[in-house]
């Protein structure tokens, strides 16, 4: 019976490793939304200047775990494309707040869109799970979400 659990525990990491590399995919290919094609690092600062008008290039790398400078640079392709503005606080002279414009308000819905079509897709190919069988799933996600969460503490706290 061990030997059973255990090849089924394995599974799940292979599906789990499958999953990463899938997602990992997804991200590096430009996708298409409304008449605009955005690579999915575009597509998320988009959401969130969408989301929070004037958040900061720093409050964005905050919330996107990134580094200041490679959100700047998003943010620089975001704006050559017309899709961004920044705008000095009136406040604090050092601070640039960000803003979509009108072409950058039709990306972001175009995305937000996009993100709904595939989420609805998404749960019709779950239907055929019942309620108890999705809390399960999501109960051992979240046991793997913790794992993954001790394993980024262990490398932070072993390569400062």
């Amino acid at each position: 019976m061990e030997d059973q659990r255990e090849a089924l525990l394995r599974q799940i990491w292979a599906a789990q490793d499958e999953a990463y590399d899938l997602m990992y995919e997804y991200d590096s290919l430009p996708h298409q939304y409304g008449e605009n094609t955005l690579y999915q690092s575009e597509a998320q600062i988009i959401d969130l200047i969408g989301e929070h008008p004037e958040i900061t290039v720093t409050e964005l790398a905050a919330i996107l775990k990134k580094t200041p400078s490679a959100c700047s640079q998003i943010v620089r392709k975001l704006r050559a494309k017309g899709w961004v503005e920044q705008v000095r606080n009136a406040e604090n002279n050092r601070i640039f707040n960000l803003y979509l414009t009108d072409s950058g308000q039709r990306v972001y819905q175009d995305h937000t869109s996009f993100n709904r079509c595939c989420q609805e897709a998404t749960f019709r190919l779950l239907d055929t799970f019942s309620t108890q069988e999705l809390e399960h799933h999501l109960m051992v996600q979240r046991k793997l979400n913790e794992a993954y969460q001790e394993d980024v503490q262990h490398s932070k706290e072993h390569n400062l």
